[in-house]
């Protein structure tokens, strides 16, 4: 068994404005529509600080919240993550500062899970696939909580892995093991939406199988080293 981790768009969050982010050394996009990106970063694509948009009210203290979008972190956060898969994960340290510039107490991090495989199985069927400004996406890209759609990984693909994405047909969204999504909801961590439940099974992914009309780009996207600059879904 796994779980689908989303954003809680119940909860609107403090908004947060990265400051210099045109001095990181790697221009690569932190937005995703997930809770992380389809691919590992590194801090050389994180801006060192963020301030809040407002001055009042101040911004609450949960564990999962955004900065421009991107997701940001406490060290309550990392801590859990660090527990399962330690030093495997991006947690870029970020200050964040209140509307008039000074220092919000405590730490936080620009979070982005780095590990990234093909295991999504759709058997290549058609609801898999949304036709959407001219061109194919996978369906986790407009998926919502309540939709029919079952979600199944290949198990020999994710076996022993705590927390993952599922490559391009995962669509930037995170998926995480079952003893993971337990410590989860024991610790009671804040605006995070533990989506649904997914499901294990075992088959080998093959891309034939499961790439459907984005074959030949998942093709490319391969043959590139999966560098989303060159080519991506």
């Amino acid at each position: 068994m796994a779980w689908w981790l989303a954003r809680d768009y119940s909860y609107a969050g403090p908004g947060f404005d990265w400051l210099d982010a045109d001095a990181v050394e790697e221009k690569r996009g932190l937005v995703g529509s997930g809770l992380s990106l389809s691919r590992p970063l590194s801090e050389k694509n994180v801006p060192k600080a963020a301030r809040y948009r407002k001055a009042y009210p101040k911004p609450p203290a949960v564990d999962i919240f955004f900065v421009d979008s991107a997701t940001a972190v406490t060290s309550r956060f990392k801590a859990l993550v660090e527990e399962f898969e330690p030093g495997l994960h991006l947690f870029a340290p970020i200050e964040l500062q209140y509307h008039d510039g000074s220092v919000m107490p405590g730490e936080y991090y620009f979070f982005n899970c780095n590990v990234d495989v093909d295991c999504v199985i759709t058997d290549n069927k058609p609801e898999w696939f949304k036709w959407a400004r001219d061109r194919w996406v996978p369906a986790l890209a407009t998926i919502q909580k309540l939709t029919p759609l079952e979600i199944s990984f290949s198990k020999p693909q994710i076996e022993g892995r705590q927390l993952w994405t599922g490559g391009p047909l995962g669509w930037n969204q995170l998926f995480v093991s079952d003893a993971f999504c337990k410590a989860l909801r024991k610790g009671r961590f804040r605006a995070v939406d533990i989506r649904r439940e997914c499901h294990e099974v075992d088959r080998a992914w093959i891309a034939e199988e499961h790439m459907g009309p984005l074959l030949d780009k998942w093709k490319n996207y391969v043959a590139n080293d999966r560098n989303v600059e060159v080519g991506y879904i």
